[in-house]
């Protein structure tokens, strides 16, 4: 049976005020979040007043204008693209990382960036004539992107369309690392270098001035164009019902298509402006503004232009801020050095601030169509199947050369990272993009414990499981009053926090050059990675590393799959198909958030432990933002809502079993894995929610049924739950 119930959050339109019945209490309650708002302004104002009551820390705030900024135009863009299509887009620094490399390529060398390739122009271009053709770019870029991906998605969730546009984030950003590298590229300065005198004694350069000056009056621009023009009040027809749009004649998709130009031009035109400020460009830097672009967006519920760019410098500024106040003195230290992260924690607070004080979803869109969630079968046949993968891994590690076993090492290693959003995500519906953070805080507490504090296996990776849990049942209590698109903020929010927290801690991991990671050891057995045996061919890895590992996502699996088939599966489909209609069935919805969250941190924990003993170290690299996006990207395809899914994604990721046969059949490289994940994750949220494993279900049900000649039958196995069923609606 299909429910199709509103989203959790979603107002009910014309729904009478409950308000009180006193003129007092009914301004009160009208007007309580531009109170709160005024509140919180009074409070930072003065926090701010207190902090910098010297001219370098005044000078410090102001140097921040050029990078919020930036962050101020993603955040407009942002702003635009959820106005326009219903699309919170976690792309839209990869959009502007893309457009300064295009404008870049021309001024530089009048090479025309298209997707990975360049065609010259001849020399370089003139900065105007540059920002022209950066500015077409975009605009094609933008118009392309909603023809082809979100497009499509009109009638899906907010959340699918979020997870697309992770897809296009990850082929932005690989096309560019294919083409350019990993590493910064310098730049040459677009904009005055000239200075401004404040007053005696604080000058900062002219083109902060500008910077800021621009974005403000973008803002201010597009604030009049939706709300005077005809495409502005089209747009906001749309945002309020489609099909009203449909019926005075104009079409939805034009105007949303109109919405993703729009965006893309305004943030080219200021990764253009901003990004050479600092010498250099490169492929993360910008893409992972999109964070505090998304903090920024989300203090005007992603309608407000001036909260946005408001929001956007003043992350920008205390940003700027707190890295002058890490020159103090009484700043906390991390072995002599400034405690880093600081900065980077400022878009979490503010996330958390404003979604859990709201503690309401997003402005609901009146869109044409129905939401259909991943089907999420019951397990049969676990015991048989498990033996078979147990025996099948373990004869591999026997008679695989090197190459290869260090292959299935990195294929089970994806496959228990992947199980880890099978059960948050495929069974619960709770979109999590800081698994990675997780097991790296598994991986780093591991370190920790076992090179330091020599605390031996087993105790120390069940312990780094163990704090990944901890930290798992924190990030649950956000999802306890946000949910879909906002606990993904939340989620990517902590991600960046963690990871520039404690990954780039010297105290917790050695900075950026990582941490050791003892091999493990049980009583006299050593089965370390680079543990000498006579077991195989006696190379490097040992295979009796990889038979622990074998044991281990087995158990894991398995685990997996008991808590599907459990009560406990049943309530965690409850809640993804609609969290009302579950509490009302007398189902504790915040305990089973919670649980699941612990449980899937517990998972990913144990993954980075096996992480941690298959390098011999943990660096905060491997345990990025992009590998959370990325490994995403690959449970999807496989599968996101099936443990058969998992073990598909595993086959999937970099270095796993397909691009090393890829790689040595074809001759492709293991590099491009980032852009084909992007693109599958594209294609699945587009074309298959289900992933590779609910396809090879459809088709053995198909043969099953021609079989048996059971025309309307189903080899699914009786009735599942509302649900697991394909036709469920998906909550926001």
């Amino acid at each position: 049976m299909a429910v199709n119930a509103p989203a959790n959050d979603a107002p009910t339109p014309g729904a009478p005020s409950t308000d009180g019945a006193h003129g007092g209490s009914n301004f009160l309650q009208e007007n309580r979040t531009m109170i709160r708002r005024v509140l919180w302004g009074i409070v930072a104002l003065a926090a701010l007043g207190a902090l910098i009551s010297d001219s370098a820390a005044q000078q410090a705030v102001l140097l921040g204008a050029g990078s919020g900024a930036l962050i101020a135009a993603l955040a407009l863009g942002v702003v635009v693209t959820y106005r326009g299509s219903g699309v919170v887009n976690i792309a839209t620094g990869a959009m502007a990382m893309y457009c300064s490399y295009v404008f870049n390529s021309l001024y530089s060398d009048g090479d025309l960036l298209l997707v990975g390739w360049t065609v010259n122009l001849g020399s370089g271009f003139g900065f105007v004539p540059a920002v022209i053709g950066t500015l077409l770019v975009a605009a094609a870029l933008g118009a392309i992107l909603y023809a082809l991906v979100f497009a499509p998605l009109r009638a899906a969730s907010p959340v699918a369309k979020l997870v697309a546009s992770v897809g296009v984030l990850l082929v932005l950003q690989s096309i560019i690392v294919l083409h350019y590298g990993a590493q910064a590229k310098n730049v040459n300065a677009t904009l005055s270098n000239g200075s401004v005198t404040i007053w005696s004694d604080i000058v900062i350069p002219a083109n902060q001035f500008i910077l800021g000056g621009a974005v403000i009056i973008i803002a201010a621009v597009l604030w009049a164009i939706y709300r005077f023009t005809g495409f502005g009040l089209a747009t906001r027809a749309a945002a309020e019902d489609e099909r009203h749009l449909t019926l005075i004649g104009r079409s939805p998709s034009l105007v949303s298509g109109g919405n993703w130009v729009f965006s893309s031009m305004v943030v080219a035109l200021f990764a253009v402006l901003v990004t050479p400020i600092n010498g250099s460009i490169d492929p993360q830097t910008v893409t992972l503004l999109v964070i505090p672009a998304l903090a920024a967006a989300l203090l005007g519920r992603f309608q407000s232009f001036g909260w946005a760019a408001a929001g956007g410098l003043m992350i920008g500024m205390l940003q700027s801020l707190i890295q002058f106040l890490g020159t103090k003195d009484w700043y906390p230290q991390a072995e002599q050095t400034p405690l880093p992260g600081v900065a980077e924690t400022i878009p979490l607070v503010l996330v958390l601030l404003v979604l859990l004080g709201r503690g309401k979803g997003l402005p609901g869109r009146g869109s044409i169509g129905s939401v259909r969630l991943p089907f999420a079968p019951t397990p049969k046949f676990v015991l048989p199947k498990l033996t078979v993968g147990l025996i099948l891994g373990v004869v591999g590690f026997l008679v695989l050369s090197s190459q290869w076993r260090l292959a299935e090492i990195n294929t089970l290693v994806g496959i228990a990272i992947c199980l880890s959003y099978v059960i948050l995500t495929g069974f619960v519906g709770q979109v999590s993009l800081m698994q990675m953070a997780l097991a790296g805080f598994a991986g780093f507490t591991l370190s920790q414990l076992s090179d330091k504090a020599g605390v031996g296996f087993p105790i120390a990776p069940i312990l780094g499981a163990l704090g990944a849990t901890v930290i798992g049942m924190i990030a649950a209590i956000p999802a306890l009053r946000v949910r879909g698109v906002q606990l993904a903020i939340v989620t990517l929010a902590a991600a960046l926090s963690i990871q520039t927290l404690i990954f780039t801690n010297p105290i917790w991991s050695n900075g950026l050059s990582g941490a050791n990671v003892p091999p493990p050891r049980l009583f006299d057995l050593k089965f370390g990675l680079t543990d000498p045996t006579s077991l195989g061919d006696g190379k490097i890895p040992n295979p009796w590393f990889g038979i622990f590992c074998v044991i281990t996502v087995v158990l894991l699996a398995g685990l997996t799959s008991a808590l599907r088939a459990s009560s406990w599966g049943r309530k965690m489909l409850a809640v993804r198909a609609n969290e009302r209609s579950a509490a009302a069935a007398g189902i504790s919805v915040k305990q089973v958030k919670i649980v699941s969250f612990a449980i899937s941190a517990f998972v990913a924990g144990i993954a980075g432990a096996l992480s941690g003993y298959r390098f011999g170290s943990v660096t905060p690299e491997y345990f990025s933002i992009f590998a959370s996006l990325t490994f995403l990207a690959f449970a999807y395809m496989g599968g996101i809502s099936s443990v058969t899914g998992a073990v598909i994604a595993g086959f999937l990721v970099t270095n796993g079993l397909m691009f090393t046969a890829l790689n040595q059949w074809f001759g492709i490289s293991p590099s491009y894995s980032i852009l084909i994940g992007g693109l599958g994750l594209v294609v699945t949220i587009i074309t298959n929610p289900d992933g590779i494993a609910g396809q090879w279900r459809k088709t053995w049900e198909a043969v099953q049924r021609k079989r048996s000649g059971a025309g309307n039958g189903s080899a699914g196995g009786g009735l599942e739950p509302a649900a697991a069923t394909a036709g469920t609606k998906e909550t926001v």
